[in-house]
């Protein structure tokens, strides 16, 4: 991996954030897609940032950049840089064979893990059931959401390994469900036979980022695309990253609001300064307390991480809507980098984790 300076690692920060302004209108519009900001991020080598041991503040602090002019690039690089996580971790094999390409961003990365996440909290099971064949595995099943689907993407998934032979003898007379022995974490590129990426999603922002559903129809995944089949332990390791790398991009987002709002805080304003003046207080204690846990992820408590996230979603959307206000028509307008940011913030309540699966976490937490 490339070793870089502080001076060059700034300077590559502020050039990323000028390209991602420069297309910031087109990505909203959809006249372009996220995947050229991806390709460029890692030819920066900003992907890199955080991986194998260096200081995760560093990836913090680009994707929070990037979403300050783009959610929905931070967001697509959110995902792509989640992906690299998985890889990292990998046997090396998978490893070898995936993380240079995503790591340069000549490939996007696309986490699938939603249904992963769930099943670690308690909320469900993987929708993706794979048997075991000579080699490797099949897999069948729907990922009912997935970004980053370019024709060119990495997927890494959960599907639960389901025992055929203990399947087959279940009586005919009741219907079995199907025998788990265990999940495992596995990765696919596109394109691969019985993959079908379906028709994309219509938003209401985030319309660049390639977001859709997939079917598995019969997929074989060879066994050296397994990464892990020890699913709670894999998440427990990734989820600290997962949870703070999204909150940069909500942090992101909410600093430019606030400071598109600072200069609109007189007339009519003023009746408003109170309210940018506590979001903006709030708004401190977020980036410190994200900066701050950054420095050692695996040592702060689960607890912390999701009350983070949580403040994060709701800061973007409460500063958001702020900027609305005190734009007035302007901040209506569809066009408008305000109503672009307003609209990109509606989907972090409903990102997964959900604001209500984090809610849930956080009262089942000890």
């Amino acid at each position: 991996m490339t070793v870089t300076t502080e001076a060059t690692t700034d300077r590559l920060r502020s050039a990323a954030r000028e390209f991602v302004a420069a297309r910031a209108a087109d990505l909203d519009a959809g006249r372009t897609s996220t995947r050229s900001d991806l390709s460029y991020l890692g030819a920066q080598g900003l992907f890199e940032r955080g991986c194998s041991g260096r200081p995760l503040g560093e990836m913090v602090a680009v994707l929070e950049d990037v979403a300050a002019e783009s959610l929905s690039a931070g967001f697509s690089a959110w995902a792509h840089r989640m992906t690299i996580e998985y890889l990292d971790r990998a046997p090396a094999a998978a490893r070898d064979r995936f993380l240079p390409d995503l790591l340069a961003g000549r490939r996007a990365g696309v986490t699938a893990m939603a249904a992963g996440l769930k099943a670690v909290a308690g909320l469900g099971t993987p929708s993706l059931e794979a048997t075991e064949v000579e080699g490797g595995l099949r897999v069948s099943g729907p990922i009912h959401w997935a970004s980053n689907l370019f024709d060119d993407a990495v997927v890494v998934f959960c599907a639960r390994v389901v025992d055929g032979a203990a399947q087959e003898e279940a009586s005919d007379a009741v219907a079995a469900e199907p025998v788990a022995e265990r999940t495992v974490i596995a990765v696919a590129a596109l394109p691969t036979e019985g993959v079908t990426v379906n028709p994309g999603f219509e938003l209401l922002g985030l319309n660049a980022t390639a977001s859709s559903s997939l079917t598995f129809d019969e997929v074989f995944i060879p066994a050296d695309q397994v990464i892990s089949d020890d699913l709670y332990g894999f998440v427990r390791g990734v989820r600290p990253t997962f949870l703070l790398l999204q909150t940069a991009f909500c942090a992101g987002i909410t600093g430019e609001s606030l400071r598109q709002s600072a200069d609109r805080l007189t007339g009519l304003g003023e009746q408003f300064a109170t309210e940018h003046a506590e979001l903006t207080r709030e708004y401190d204690s977020l980036h410190g307390r994200l900066y701050g846990y950054a420095t050692a992820p695996d040592e702060v408590a689960a607890a912390d991480l999701i009350r983070l996230r949580l403040d994060g979603s709701r800061l973007a959307g409460a500063a958001t809507r702020l900027e609305v206000t005190l734009r007035g028509g302007a901040g209506y307008a569809v066009g408008s980098p305000t109503n672009r940011r307003f609209r990109e913030a509606a989907f972090l309540p409903v990102q997964s984790p959900s604001e209500g699966q984090l809610r849930w976490e956080l009262a089942h937490s000890s």
